[in-house]
């Protein structure tokens, strides 16, 4: 029963080729944000790093020829001290820089570069269909990309510092060996071939594993959450829940032996192709041989000049064997970028039209033979036909999975129809725009959520507008919330949840319902929609909210759904699910008189009452 239902097929989750291409343009792509929000860090990163490889090539090849020369040919020590305080002057410049880099630069433009991203995967998620949301593969990626966009960011900027490093020591070394020694470069290019062939089916294995190993880590994390969040603290306390949790944990940990153990062996063969024989052996033991061959037989070369070729193909082999590694490093990094892009390349499904609501004066919204299912599964909702006037007071009622909140979920454009339509005052609510459209209702889910804000940030939800005080409170009376308001020393600046705050107030679930609810009485809108209003309020408080709602909205409609039947009562009319169908509508005296389901249900729930009363009374 503890399955995570985001785990990916093994099909579906193997890593698809993109191409080279598409890889090298979403490092560009990646690249293209950092010089866009921080050009001056970008910059600084690339005249850094191509100093430090000039820099560096002076410091430990030149000036060992130098050196060798200016004693072979009996120079003076003058000569060779003032060299030796150039360099000093070129490290000391390095030195400072570095320092000047790591501590004040790259620290504010990294927060400025995550924050960019991350509003912008942030602007992305509030775009998201919600059906995604049900699609365990596209949500799983999407989770992946939120939570490694950062990261990644930083690993690519890293990387393409130490790109441009090497390839301006390859550069600089290069144009030495050219000068001194090229027959030497074959030696160093088929070096670089072999390392580079490795390296590449190492990433490749490293990303592989990745992908395989991601739905296992997110079950793993999804048992650390259990354990360590205060939602569940309650639960696995008072029921023996902890143990089989545990023991899940432990053959969910199972199951990643066998990939790591399938992967580290093709992956150690790879690096010791790569290392060993590619590098070691051709480079330092058949070149240096060479080296001595063309220096004491064939005298070709001075002592200096050997010497200096020695250490520039120990800097060059490094540089190629870094370059040789960061260019299939390259392509992961791409291949994760594309996850990310893809994310912030998502075009809606549900097409906003070009409507705007803004001056609508709602008279009517209509049902008409709307039919929906999620995805391949069977229809939720078959042929559903109702009615929705301005003023009026609309209960939907049936038991759990009678389609209902599919229902909910349609009127308000979080999904579209797959059949029938829904029209706003005679027309199709696809020719409006989204966000005007689901601008008219006020909505509460039974699953609602309290925010880490302020109380006042909670009722308006919009945390951007400081909002009308009293019209804050108003709201809160309304909703029954002004007793315990006047409990709060710090009133509408209260802070719910002591997540950020050790001030913070945690309400009880009637208390937090009754501010979500709070939320429909701020917002001017002509549509009020409640789901479950009164799930976690007592008998008492669902009677005072239900006569402040009738009040408070005379001039709105009102759309409720509710398994309390005593709250229809009050309705208009009634609409009675079942099977995804409108079996049942009228007002409650025509339905108790056509004594079918919706009468059956009501005198069910009346019976209990009844019950539950009497019991009180005998007990007490």
């Amino acid at each position: 029963m503890w399955e995570v239902h985001l785990m990916w097929h093994k099909k579906e989750s193997a890593a698809k080729s993109i191409g080279l291409l598409r890889c090298y343009q979403n490092i560009i792509f990646m690249l293209k944000i950092a010089a866009k929000h921080t050009p001056g860090y970008f910059v600084n990163l690339c005249l850094f790093q191509i100093y430090c490889a000039v820099q560096v090539f002076f410091e430990f090849t030149v000036t060992l020829k130098v050196l060798l020369d200016l004693i072979a040919d009996g120079a003076d020590y003058g000569s060779a001290v003032s060299y030796l305080l150039l360099m000093l002057a070129l490290v000391m410049i390095k030195l400072i820089w570095a320092a000047w880099t790591e501590n004040a630069i790259e620290p504010r433009a990294k927060e400025i570069l995550h924050k960019k991203l991350r509003l912008q995967l942030y602007e992305n998620a509030v775009k998201l269909d919600l059906e995604q949301y049900d699609n365990p593969q596209y949500y799983n990626e999407f989770v992946w990309s939120v939570n490694e966009a950062a990261n990644r960011m930083d690993a690519v900027l890293k990387d393409f510092g130490r790109l441009l490093n090497r390839i301006a020591d390859v550069l600089v070394n290069g144009v030495f060996f050219i000068a001194l020694d090229i027959f030497g470069m074959i030696f160093i290019a088929v070096s670089l071939l072999l390392t580079l062939i490795m390296n590449t089916i190492s990433g490749r294995l490293s990303f592989a594993r990745a992908v395989e190993l991601n739905p296992i880590e997110r079950k793993r994390s999804y048992f650390n959450r259990i354990f360590y969040l205060n939602d569940y603290a309650k639960e696995i306390r008072l029921n023996p829940v902890a143990d089989q949790l545990k023991q899940e944990f432990s053959q969910t940990n199972r199951k990643v032996y066998p990939i790591v153990g399938k992967y580290g062996k093709k992956s150690m063969w790879a690096g010791f192709a790569g290392d060993f024989g590619a590098n070691d052996i051709l480079i330092n033991t058949v070149y240096l041989g060479y080296l001595v061959y063309q220096t004491v037989v064939k005298r070709v070369f001075g002592y200096g000049s050997a010497m200096a070729l020695f250490s520039a193909s120990a800097w060059f082999k490094n540089s190629l064997k870094e370059l040789a590694e960061l260019l299939p490093r390259f392509e992961q990094h791409g291949l994760y970028v594309e996850k990310i892009r893809t994310f912030l390349d998502y075009k809606s499904c549900i097409a906003d039209g070009a409507v705007s609501c803004e001056k609508e004066t709602f008279r009517e919204l209509a049902v008409e033979n709307v039919s929906f299912a999620y995805g391949d599964e069977p229809d939720t909702l078959r042929g559903v036909d109702l009615t929705v006037k301005a003023g009026e007071k609309i209960a939907i009622v049936g038991y759990n999975g009678a389609g209902k909140s599919t229902l909910i979920k349609l009127l308000l454009r979080l999904y579209d129809v797959g059949g029938g339509q829904i029209k706003l005052n005679g027309r199709d609510i696809r020719a409006y725009e989204k966000e005007s459209y689901r601008a008219m209702f006020a909505t509460v889910f039974q699953d609602y959520k309290i925010f880490a804000s302020t109380i006042a940030d909670n009722v308006k939800m919009d945390i951007a507008r400081e909002g009308d005080r009293a019209e804050i409170e108003r709201a809160l009376d309304r909703s029954g919330f002004a007793e315990r308001l006047a409990t709060l020393p710090g009133g509408i600046g209260t802070p719910l949840t002591r997540e950020f705050d050790e001030e913070g107030v945690n309400l009880s679930g009637g208390e937090a319902q009754k501010v979500a609810i709070a939320r429909t009485f701020y917002r001017y809108c002509p549509i009020i929609i409640l789901d479950e209003p009164s799930s976690a309020l007592d008998p008492i408080s669902e009677y005072q909210l239900n006569q402040a709602m009738l009040e408070a909205a005379r001039d709105k409609a009102v759309i409720f759904i509710s398994h309390r039947l005593s709250s229809t009562v009050m309705a208009d009319k009634i609409y009675m699910f079942e099977n995804g169908r409108v079996i049942e509508s009228g007002s409650h005296s025509e339905l108790m008189e056509l004594d079918g389901k919706y009468a059956q249900m009501f005198q069910m729930q009346a019976e209990k009452y009844r019950l539950l009363e009497g019991r009180g009374r005998a007990a007490r």
